[in-house]
């Protein structure tokens, strides 16, 4: 949760670069990750605050 406005995490920047680093090496390191269910059966967390997944099933 970065925040927003003035109340925005000002280390919001290298956090979105430090993800995309490791998504990168992690699918590189592992090649054959994928879900193990449907995208359909993935259930999100959206409310005002916070938005994501509750959790994400991979297999490789």
């Amino acid at each position: 949760a970065f925040g927003f406005g003035v109340h925005q995490c000002l280390g919001q920047p290298l956090a979105r670069m430090e993800l995309q680093v490791v998504y990168g090496t992690l699918y590189r390191r592992i090649p054959t990750l994928k879900l193990a269910s449907p995208l359909e059966d993935v259930r999100f967390k959206d409310d005002a605050f916070i938005y994501g997944v509750h959790e994400l099933p991979v297999a490789w």
